[in-house]
């Protein structure tokens, strides 16, 4: 046994090696927990001696010194990632709780959205992952949300239109089609209403620029709302060319048309082919027209805008409108006062205007098409950014 002048020397000596790292008995004491960090600075900072990882989060105390971290504070960002995840897992700051700057934690991005938290924009669409999750509902990991063919980014930025939402204006033509298919859809506006109607003529009938005008002024007037503020339709008539003289043409053969002449089939086209006749008068009732969703025939009438007045009655149909919708269309069942609409069998032969609503025993004609509006196959379409 060591007298005790001896033991006190020992023990000093200990001490003094520990804080120091000198020599004791012959043994060099530097680090006793290997971290790095020499036992003064770990003494004075509140770490561990013998315990390499004092927070133990997976970073040793030399490690977190190198990365500024705190070694008494298994998560020194308060992200709810242990810093040693963090950069041995995820490659992001221990120091910071949004590593990307993205508006997302750290740990959101990991374990509740599948984003990546050192990258702002995971998707590349660009917005940012917070901003597309916080402010528009779209997914931060799918650059084009509603797979319409424009990504979220220029939905936002560029055209206003809805990233969640392939048809912004509901028309039936997706948002990327009205932005990058002009050669389809010339004009067209992904934030307001575009119907587009293919007309082929029949030789020797005609179908006047004026009457053509006065349908889509009616269009362009009616009361509907638009994404962008506006009201209206934009109604684009366009010509598809002429089709062979026939005295009669019957619902068959206006099939038969369709395949032979019919341009835009599957491309969100209504047809319209102004024929000499249409088949099928009988001794108390002469057919003007004839319709079915997506395609009309309508007779070349003569007088001043008869035909147009038949074309757009007649297009009410090809939109949606049917007496299944109210008892008033396509008969005289009402007054043209009571409803004052082209659906309507006692409206005058030159009306031109679907009903808004406002007559004694109205119907709103605009409100059904708006609720119901029947577009076309739009198959055919494809959309190239």
């Amino acid at each position: 046994m060591l007298p005790s002048r001896g033991t006190g020397i020992f023990v000093l000596v200990l001490v003094a090696g520990l804080v120091t790292g000198g020599v004791a008995g012959g043994t060099t004491v530097l680090d006793p927990d290997s971290d790095g960090v020499p036992p003064l600075v770990e003494l004075r900072d509140g770490t561990a001696v013998f315990d390499a990882d004092t927070d133990d989060d997976g970073l040793e105390d030399g490690a977190e010194k190198r990365y500024g971290t705190d070694p008494t504070a298994a998560d020194t960002d308060d992200d709810g990632l242990a810093d040693g995840r963090e950069v041995a897992e995820h490659g992001t700051d221990p120091l910071e709780a949004d590593t990307d700057g993205d508006g997302l934690s750290d740990p959101d991005e990991i374990e509740e959205y599948g984003t990546d938290p050192t990258s702002a924009d995971t998707d590349g669409d660009g917005l940012a992952d917070g901003t597309e999750l916080l402010e528009h509902g779209s997914d931060p990991t799918v650059a084009d949300t509603d797979d319409d063919g424009l990504d979220d980014g220029p939905e936002v930025t560029e055209h206003g239109t809805d990233p969640t939402d392939s048809d912004s204006d509901g028309d039936g033509l997706s948002d990327g089609a009205e932005v990058h298919r002009q050669d389809l859809f010339p004009d067209a506006d992904p934030l307001r209403t575009d119907i587009y109607v293919e007309i082929d003529t029949m030789e020797r009938t005609h179908f006047e620029e004026g009457e053509r005008e006065r349908i889509v002024a009616e269009f362009d007037a009616a009361p509907l709302g638009n994404p962008d503020g506006s009201t209206g339709v934009t109604l684009h008539l366009i010509d598809g060319g002429t089709v062979p003289w026939e005295s009669s043409t019957t619902t068959a053969d206006l099939n038969g048309y369709r395949s032979r002449y019919f341009d835009r089939r599957g491309m969100g086209y209504h047809y319209l082919v102004i024929v000499e006749d249409v088949g099928g008068d009988t001794r108390r009732t002469n057919v003007i027209g004839r319709a079915r969703p997506g395609t009309m025939m309508v007779e070349s009438l003569p007088g001043r805008d008869r035909t147009g007045s038949v074309a757009m009655h007649e297009l009410g149909h090809s939109l949606g409108l049917s007496s299944a919708d109210f008892e008033g269309i396509d008969t005289d069942r009402y007054s043209f006062g009571s409803y004052p609409s082209v659906m309507n069998y006692n409206a005058p032969g030159e009306y031109y205007g679907f009903s808004a609503g406002d007559g004694s025993d109205d119907f709103d004609d605009w409100s059904a098409l708006d609720e119901q509006l029947f577009t076309p196959s739009t198959s055919s379409v494809s959309v190239a950014d």
